[in-house]
């Protein structure tokens, strides 16, 4: 490696730890203090860089919710999950994977969800990306719809598209979120949303 190759591989790897900082502590400082009453100002003393630095990086606070919502999106646990959910034998399998992977994703990402669902009511930006990531939730359910009616494991009663709606009621991460407002323990939790929706999609 050249040294000119070298020094750009060095000021690339600072560059990433200095966004990750940053965006570690607005994800800290959103979920603690609220979005609206969080500054640029704020986010940059915390993470001990400039304002500019911030603003060159992301460019404004709804950037900040659109990043820190992109690395969670981006968990490489959904891909794994969704590639065992082509191979699952049993509707049970399946439904057992896609809740287990998304109750994992919520306890990891449980700040930058909370900051995502209380932002969005103060900021116009930010209810945009949240549809966007129901919307691209929606399709990954509908992956799993498909492969419930591939195995022949949907009751009846119930269609693809059906399937994807109780799917969204029970298993998105709005819905995980609410639960533990209402003081739900993950087990608990867990345990009820298995049993909801194997009730709900599954035949007997």
């Amino acid at each position: 490696m050249t040294t000119r190759a070298y020094r750009s591989t060095v000021r690339e790897r600072a560059a990433v730890a200095t966004r990750t900082a940053i965006l570690d502590t607005a994800e800290a400082l959103f979920a603690e203090h609220g979005y609206a009453h969080v500054t640029i100002k704020r986010i940059a003393e915390e993470a001990d860089v400039a304002q500019g630095t911030v603003y060159t990086a992301f460019g404004s606070k709804p950037a900040l919710v659109s990043a820190l919502t992109e690395r969670a999106a981006g968990d490489t646990s959904i891909g794994d999950a969704l590639t065992a959910v082509e191979t699952a034998a049993t509707g049970e399998e399946v439904l057992a994977l896609v809740i287990a992977n998304t109750g994992d994703l919520v306890r990891r990402h449980s700040r930058t969800m909370t900051v995502l669902f209380d932002a969005a009511a103060l900021d116009p930006a930010i209810a945009a990306l949240l549809r966007e990531s129901e919307d691209l939730q929606r399709s990954r359910f509908r992956l799993v719809a498909v492969r419930l009616e591939s195995l022949g494991a949907l009751r009846d009663d119930v269609t693809e598209s059906g399937a994807v709606r109780i799917l969204e009621y029970f298993v998105t991460p709005l819905s995980w979120h609410r639960m533990l407002q209402l003081g739900w323990d993950w087990e608990d939790a867990g345990v009820f949303v298995t049993e909801a929706v194997c009730s709900a999609l599954l035949r007997g």
